[in-house]
């Protein structure tokens, strides 16, 4: 077992020296007057999404010696994006709260690489290409998403922008109502450019299987210098194909200038985070549509259902009204066929009682009654008589043309019924 001091002594052993170190600067910081920090990175593309850094001082002592051998006009800012061959010192460092680290010192500038096209320059170079091609690029690609489900996210596998990324859109991943397909990428470093182009090529494939309604690409911020691989215009290219639809970029912070990257996208957002809330801002849309997709639904048929009743009953209202109606007209119908049922009962039973009188008096000789004259008693005799029956059918005789000769007939008064039969009479009969 040995002490914590005999392990840190040992690491110090091991890590302190001069080494020769050929790597590409990422970013160039100042930490001072002349003094400033560099970070070193891959000279060659790497096969892995999580290359190796450094971070190295260069101080005004070596500076001074660098610019003696360069020219007194050379800036450490112009190492930015270069392959460069440096001599460094490495050491261990204690860090408060966070353990030892190695510590890097850089002693001199062996060689420099070729001096890479201003970012502007490259920039318009690669829109003006991509322009004399005929592609279409920009605002006018953005689609608004109906359902927005499917998104595939470009980002650094470790860095700080896939963590603020899923911070804004984890509850929502949680939840189902969103999916990010996660594609890992380099954004910085020579391994840059080839690896955002696989990267698209990754974005092609899910679009295909599952049908993307958005692609997000982000990193996190840095110096101008370092965001120049985002105007080559292999990314661009691989940007603006078809198989990346409603592309988004949250490139840098707010003072990042714009890449061409930024330019070819249909949305271009001033940070992660903020790109992150576009997407969040797309999905409750979508819920907003759905809700007020149901709600309408809901409506147009509680007002299809309330008009079908309405119709149903107006027309069973009328079919009542009818029915009503055809019962009113056959129980009249029916009650005059009652009425005359019973009137000729009641007449044909009085004739009955009439004809059976006749009958016990076969000797009795038919009345002969003549028309009314001009007499008091004829005019008495009129206002008496109620009922003229024909005593064989019961039938009412109303018209003297009805009558017959020989016709028995009955007189009904009011205090009385008298059988009679009708005979014919000459004026000297009379």
């Amino acid at each position: 077992m040995h002490e914590l001091r005999d392990v840190i002594g040992w690491l110090r052993q091991r890590l302190r020296g001069e080494h020769s170190v050929r790597a590409c600067v990422l970013t160039v910081e100042a930490a001072g007057p002349d003094s400033y920090l560099l970070l070193l990175g891959e000279a060659q593309a790497s096969l892995s999404y999580d290359p190796p850094r450094l971070k190295v001082r260069l101080d005004a002592p070596e500076l001074v010696l660098i610019r003696a051998e360069r020219g007194v006009d050379f800036d450490p800012a112009d190492l930015v994006n270069r392959t460069i061959e440096v001599q460094l010192r490495t050491g261990l460092r204690q860090r408060f709260g966070r353990g030892a680290g190695v510590q890097a010192k850089l002693m001199a500038l062996l060689s420099l690489g070729q001096i890479p096209l201003e970012a502007d320059i490259e920039r318009e170079c690669t829109l003006q290409r991509l322009r004399l091609e005929g592609g279409c690029f920009g605002p006018d690609n953005w689609v608004e998403p109906e359902d927005l489900h499917h998104v595939a996210l470009v980002v650094s596998e470790h860095g700080e922008a896939r963590r603020d990324v899923e911070h804004v859109l984890q509850s929502l991943e949680a939840a189902g109502l969103l999916r990010l397909h996660r594609v890992w990428a380099n954004f910085e470093g020579a391994g840059a450019e080839r690896t955002l182009v696989e990267a698209f090529t990754r974005v092609r494939s899910l679009h295909a299987e599952y049908g993307l309604s958005a692609t997000l690409v982000c990193r996190g911020g840095g110096p101008i210098e370092a965001f120049r691989p985002l105007n080559s215009y292999a990314i661009a290219h691989a940007a603006t194909a078809d198989w990346a639809p409603n592309l988004i970029v949250g490139l840098g912070h707010a003072g990042t200038p714009r890449t061409a990257l930024d330019a070819v996208a249909a949305r271009s957002e001033p940070t992660p985070t903020a790109a992150a809330m576009l997407v969040r801002h797309l999905v409750a849309r979508t819920g907003l549509r759905a809700e007020r997709a149901l709600a309408a639904f809901e409506a147009a048929i509680e007002e299809d259902l309330g008009a079908a009743s309405r119709i149903a009953l107006a027309r069973a209202t009328t079919a009542f009204d009818m029915a009503l109606q055809d019962l009113v007209t056959a129980t009249e119908a029916r009650l005059r066929q009652l009425d005359q049922a019973v009137e000729q009962s009641l007449l044909l039973g009085l004739s009955a009682a009439v004809g059976g009188i006749t009958r016990k008096e076969p000797a009795a000789d038919p009345v002969e009654v003549d028309p009314p004259g001009d007499t008091e008693d004829d005019a008495l005799l009129s206002e008496a008589l109620v009922l003229v029956i024909a005593t064989e059918t019961g039938c009412i005789v109303t018209s003297a043309q009805d009558l017959s000769a020989g016709l028995p007939l009955l007189l009904q008064f009011p205090d009385g019924a008298v059988p009679v039969r009708v005979t014919p009479f000459t004026s000297t009969t009379h």
